[in-house]
């Protein structure tokens, strides 16, 4: 019994010596993880390169709060469904359904809506209204402590109307940080307030008082109503939590 129980030792030995010699493969890289693509798109692996391409299918979705209005009125399901429609559209793709669609913009999130004209009186009060927001915002901004390096202006309470006019425009200008906001940059900001709010784009408009399609830092500050003194360049670089993690 002996001898039967030292063979059985150097077989399980033999078995862990050719396991040892066996070698695991080396996981590659997934060059899409090096490829940025535009809106709309999504990275795919053809002849072995990355590619972008317009995105396969959009999630379905039946929510109506997902749901966002094209520049030309037409209500799609999702952002998704909007910017894959552009896409398809501009590569001339036979499942573009209107081949105006390749010039679509986000125009507001919801439904599309007749929404009411802005009237003089209503020009005349947005500014208090915008300012009024703005302190709203950056308050709750700072108690989710996202206000990054901007959170020393309130500190300043004595100033907080004037603070939060200037982050807001910090907050804006992001790319590039060139101290003017692109409407590209306040795109988001449009298409979030536009159906509560239809003065803001007509007010927006005339806070580029150059004709530009750029706002500038004084121009913003003097169109929100603050004197020449008050409009201090005090944009730090933002960082927030979500992108410190």
């Amino acid at each position: 019994m002996a001898a039967d129980e030292d063979d059985d030792d150097d077989d399980d030995v033999a078995v862990d010596d050719d396991t040892d010699d066996m070698t695991e493969p080396i996981a590659r890289e997934n060059p899409c993880n090096k490829k940025q693509c535009q809106r709309g798109e999504e990275c795919v692996i053809r002849n072995d390169k990355p590619k972008c391409v317009c995105v396969g299918r959009c999630p379905i979705t039946t929510n109506p709060r997902h749901k966002v209005c094209g520049s030309r009125n037409t209500t799609f399901d999702s952002e998704c469904h909007l910017d894959r429609e552009i896409c398809l559209c501009k590569t001339k793709s036979p499942e573009c359904s209107n081949p105006a669609f390749k010039k679509l913009k986000l125009n507001y999130f919801g439904a599309c809506q007749n929404l009411p004209r802005c009237d003089n009186v209503g020009m005349a009060q947005f500014p208090g209204r915008m300012e009024g927001w703005l302190s709203v915002i950056m308050n709750v901004v700072a108690s989710r402590r996202d206000l990054g390096d901007y959170s020393e202006l309130l500190t300043d309470s004595l100033h907080q109307r004037i603070n939060a006019v200037i982050w807001k425009f910090c907050d804006l200008d992001v790319h590039p940080q060139d101290r003017r906001v692109s409407r590209r940059e306040l795109q988001m900001t449009i298409a979030s307030l536009r159906p509560m709010e239809p003065c803001l784009v007509p007010f927006l408009n005339k806070c580029d008082a150059n004709g530009d399609r750029k706002i500038a830092l004084k121009e913003w500050g003097t169109c929100l109503g603050l004197d020449k003194g008050e409009i201090v360049d005090k944009c730090k670089q933002l960082r927030k939590k979500s992108r410190r993690s």
